[in-house]
């Protein structure tokens, strides 16, 4: 095995010495083979595959050992490789070592997404190493392969069901994304199963009810149908009260013209004559039993309702060919997706420039984004979804808390105030990253919004949901009212309200807010750490990982199956000190990089409140109690004072950033305002960030051949400033979003074939 190792990482090495070359330090592929035989194959080979990475499984050319190499490079970057307890290489090898795999890594050529291998879950995102894309000059662009994608379920209520002016209660909703935290809406993981496409056979039979919804009437002994709104729709369609006479077959320029109307609005394209011909067809085959032509019509009508069009994203290329194997997403195409990016909703002028011919070049598209980016009518909630599924703030109201005695938790109350801070910063579209992060402000309950100088109601979810929305482009002003807040208040004025979470004594007039402590950013506010916690407990584990996973860009192995840690039950230990078992050998190579990221948020109690001291349990106080309250006592003899049965230390917030993937990043914290700032000011910290701003627009895991994409997004962010507006649109008129890869045809594929295999 080990002759085999040898030979297979020296050829692949081999390859590498036309591209690698040091004049000050030479090195060979000798030198690196024996650097990783001595340093790494050892544990990362097939029999014992540690941290998943087999460095003796590299085929025959660099490109087949593309991943490895790049996570090898990764982790030598890092410095958690080799471990502490191994023989440490020269800081000078790894270094020469490095710079050999990087500059091999750069002169690959972008590969065609491996669908077979891809990872396409939102928590695999992270096993692309990140040196593979932000390493070095990227390799050329590769578009993603054709695809379908299902309607997310404000696409199929926003979208579908409104364009056919059916109002969305009155239909059952077909579909769910994940409830998992994180990105949630990836094209590959939802399709349509048998329990959906039961209920989307039973919506389609109602929605052709709405809209064919009509009465009769006589008219000089004549029966005539027109159409009447039922309690389901907003507006009729008169162009089918000629396919509802209950006794006259309408005529085959009414089924035409009925069928356009059908396709106009709920695919937004005119029917093809095969299409118009079929539907035609399967009138009259259903018109013949058991004859009654407006069964017959009606079925006619459902048909187009389950196309696959109507319930999918169509992304296939059929605009034109950029270039040999890529094509541009059709005019069309384009009008679905970009809609679809910002909203559930259908963006009319999109469609009408896609019908005029004015969607055909990336310029087109980048001047609709700019458009509605700028435009505060324009419904676009899924900008401030962005930051909430990323953050994972909004998910505060799902962790259930015991009542507290001197405290009311108000999650939602809580949520919304993050949510205005995050709006506030969009709207300054500066360093939007870094003032997430580091911000001193915060809004606090009961806060009134105006916009361009108008009061804005905040009644409800999807109200408030729009104002937010629109609110990057408009002029946004905050007004605290007393009112508001008090409305608010627990009706027990011996507990706090929302305010003591943000460790505030009484609630500000003047918003937003300072907060005390140097309390900064939305890792620091009451909504972060109440959504990354325990029903009980802080839980410095989730927000490690957090910041691992989404500033760091790290993957973090599940935890192994058969191993079990339960921490003890002890209330007179620190959670930091009950923590300790994660040192356990089986554990501590994962929970190293993630504990000493999440203490430094001990500073808080699991509510978000801010904290001096940790109360524990004081045994030898219990014990005094429990003495003095068993004893017998004499007549007249005082019995003494019940002592207080905890005692306060102060918290340890100090932390560790290990194994970050930047050097300048290691080291330690003394609290969780170093630990913030010193990420926020970081390269990687924001690389990562756009890493999954692209994931979210995209629907999909970045893959090697997107590293273009993602420095030209990284480019346009840094050089607007920071801006969002700028990143999103740079995602947007990427060759990522608007081309699409074909497959490569069999006969194209075996003309440029050698005659012989290729050794």
């Amino acid at each position: 095995m080990k002759v085999i190792i040898t030979i297979t990482v020296a050829f692949v090495l081999a390859l590498l010495v036309p591209v690698c070359a040091d004049a000050q330090e030479p090195t060979d592929a000798k030198f690196v083979e024996v650097f990783l035989q001595t340093h790494c194959v050892r544990c990362h080979n097939a029999d014992k595959n540690k941290g998943e990475l087999n460095l003796d499984d590299l085929g025959t050319n660099l490109a087949a050992g593309r991943a490895s190499f790049a996570a090898a490079l990764e982790r030598l970057e890092a410095g958690d490789m080799p471990p502490k307890d191994e023989p440490r290489p020269d800081p000078t090898a790894v270094r020469r070592v490095t710079k050999w795999l990087q500059q091999g890594l750069d002169a690959l050529p972008a590969a065609p997404v491996d669908k077979d291998k891809a990872a396409v879950r939102p928590d695999e995102g992270n096993h692309l190493p990140h040196a593979q894309l932000f390493g070095g000059k990227p390799g050329p662009s590769v578009p993603p392969p054709p695809r379908l994608w299902r309607l997310s379920p404000t696409g199929y209520s926003a979208g579908f069901l409104r364009s056919l002016r059916v109002k969305a209660g009155n239909i059952s909703q077909p579909f769910a994304l994940r409830s998992d935290p994180g990105i949630k809406d990836y094209s590959a993981l939802y399709w349509l199963d048998e329990g959906s496409t039961d209920l989307l056979i039973r919506n389609a039979e109602k929605i052709v009810g709405a809209i064919t919804s009509h009465k009769l009437s006589t008219n000089g002994g004549s029966v005539r149908a027109s159409m009447a709104r039922s309690g389901g729709q907003a507006q009729a369609f008169e162009e089918f009260a000629p396919l509802l006479h209950p006794t006259v077959a309408p005529k085959r320029e009414q089924l035409e013209t009925a069928i356009r109307v059908l396709y106009r609005n709920a695919l937004v394209r005119e029917p093809s004559a095969d299409e118009t011909e079929s539907l035609i067809q399967l009138y009259h085959e259903a018109s013949k039993s058991p004859g009654d032509p407006v069964s017959a019509s009606k079925t006619m009508l459902m048909a187009p309702l389950l196309s696959p069009e109507v319930l999918h994203r169509f992304e296939i290329g059929r605009g034109a060919e950029v270039r040999p194997g890529v094509r541009m997403l059709s005019p069309d195409e384009l009008a679905f997706a970009l809609s679809l990016a910002f909203s559930g909703e259908r963006e009319p002028r999109l469609f009408a420039a896609a019908a005029s011919g004015g969607l055909k070049t990336r310029e087109d598209v980048e001047k609709h984004v700019r458009r509605i980016l700028d435009d505060p009518e324009v419904y676009k909630p899924r900008i401030l979804g962005f930051f909430q599924e990323y953050f994972g703030y909004d998910r505060a109201p799902e962790v259930c808390k015991d009542a507290q005695p001197d405290y009311v938790h108000n999650a939602d109350q809580l949520v919304l105030d993050t949510n205005m801070l995050v709006l506030s910063i969009l709207e300054k579209d500066q360093n939007v990253l870094k003032e997430l992060l580091t911000t001193p402000k915060s809004f606090v309950n009961g806060v009134k919004m105006t916009r361009d100088g108008a009061s804005v109601g905040l009644g409800g979810d999807t109200s408030l949901t729009k104002v937010l929305s629109q609110s990057m482009a408009s002029k946004i002003g905050y007004s605290a009212t007393d009112k508001l807040a008090t409305s608010k208040r627990p009706k027990d004025k011996s507990k706090d309200g929302v305010e003591a979470a943000y460790g505030l004594k009484e609630w500000p007039a003047s918003q937003p807010v300072d907060l005390p402590g140097d309390r900064i950013g939305i890792l620091m506010q009451p909504s972060w750490q109440v959504a990354w916690s325990s029903n009980f407990f802080n839980d410095p584990v989730r927000r490690g990982l957090w910041i691992r996973e989404h500033l760091l860009g790290h993957s973090v192995p599940q935890v192994p199956v058969g191993v079990v840690i339960v921490l003890p039950d002890d209330p007179t230990q620190t959670l930091r000190q009950r923590m300790q078992i994660t040192k356990d050998q089986k554990c501590w190579s994962c929970h190293q990089k993630i504990d000493d990221l999440g203490f430094p948020f001990e500073a808080f109690d699991h509510f978000g409140r801010p904290r001096d001291v940790e109360k524990l349990a004081d045994d030898a106080a219990i014990a005094k109690n429990k003495a003095n309250a068993s004893r017998q006592y004499v007549k007249g003899e005082k019995r003494p004072e019940k002592i207080p049965e905890y005692r306060e230390l102060p918290f340890d917030s100090t932390g560790i950033i290990y194994a970050s993937g930047d050097p300048k990043l290691d080291g330690p914290v003394k609290n969780a305002q170093e630990l913030i700032r010193r990420l926020a000011e970081s390269d990687r910290a924001r690389q990562v960030f756009i890493r999954y701003v692209f994931r979210y627009f995209m629907g999909r895991n970045e893959t090697v051949g997107d590293g273009a994409t993602l420095q030209e997004a990284d480019k346009a962010y840094v050089e607007s400033g920071g801006s969002f507006k700028g990143l999103v649109v740079s995602l947007l008129t990427s060759e990522a979003f608007l081309y699409r890869t074909l497959p490569v045809q069999p006969n194209k594929q075996a003309a440029n074939s050698p005659a012989k295999p290729a050794r």
